[in-house]
């Protein structure tokens, strides 16, 4: 074989590998935005209060508490959708925005109001190109900075939501909520995975919301969000590894 058709060979697999996967941008929240107004959270949509952030502390009913991101920075989202609770204005009866949320999502009208009784909250998302096998992975913390009473519904919650291609769209998924981590509680950092079914677009989106009232508002981190290739992704990123490796040989032959 001519060294013409190595290199065509070795650089078509080389393609091949390069096109295997599809997956969100700035997955990690370590592209920094510009300085606000407004906030932007590049390659992601956002609606309410939502940032980026280094490691930050969370007041909660108990006390502060502090987290960190893996690397530098996270998404911080809180459910007081940017209301103030009346602490510069004097209106400490903040509008719902449960009703923009659900549009924000893709959801039925009164979707998260009758799911986890919510008032106010805040949300994120992103279109993407998957293929069918890949794995999408996202690091979340959930914090709840109040007394949870599940009589008068006084739980907030964490969810996701996903819509694409053999997906029942849109698919809400429950991650935490009050009652679970309990009084001031935090979840810790979980991992979030979901197998795509098909090859398409998809929109992923994580949302945090006060149950009932918009006081003693829960956190939402997320950080290190992949796409992980299934075995037969990993057999093309090995042949593209190899293509490398064969290009540096061929080149230490002809020199």
């Amino acid at each position: 074989m001519n060294h013409l058709s190595r290199f065509s060979i070795l650089g078509a697999l080389c393609a091949l590998s390069a096109t295997a996967s599809g997956a969100p941008i700035n997955q990690d929240f370590e592209v920094n935005p510009p300085a606000p107004p407004p906030v932007v959270v590049p390659g992601w949509q956002i609606l309410g209060n939502v940032k980026t952030t280094g490691a930050t502390t969370v007041i909660t009913y108990n006390g502060p508490q502090d987290v960190f991101p893996f690397q530098k920075r996270m998404a911080q989202l809180v459910s007081n959708d940017g209301q103030d609770h009346g602490a510069s204005t004097g209106d400490y009866n903040p509008p719902s925005n449960a009703a923009d949320l659900d549009t924000f999502f893709g959801l039925s009208a009164g979707t998260l109001a009758t799911s986890y009784q919510a008032y106010n909250g805040s949300g994120i998302k992103q279109t993407f190109s998957g293929s069918a096998g890949e794995v999408l992975r996202q690091r979340w913390n959930f914090f709840s900075t109040e007394d949870p009473d599940p009589v008068y519904g006084l739980n907030d919650t964490a969810f996701a939501v996903i819509t694409g291609p053999g997906v029942i769209n849109p698919f809400i998924i429950f991650l935490e909520d009050s009652l679970g981590v309990g009084n001031s509680g935090t979840s810790g950092w979980r991992t979030f995975s979901y197998n795509l079914p098909a090859d398409g677009d998809y929109t992923i989106g994580f949302g945090v919301v006060n149950g009932v009232d918009y006081k003693y508002d829960a956190e939402l981190f997320l950080d290190d969000f992949t796409g992980v290739p299934e075995p037969a992704s990993l057999a093309l990123l090995g042949l593209g590894l190899a293509c490398l490796g064969g290009l540096r040989r061929n080149r230490s032959e002809r020199l």
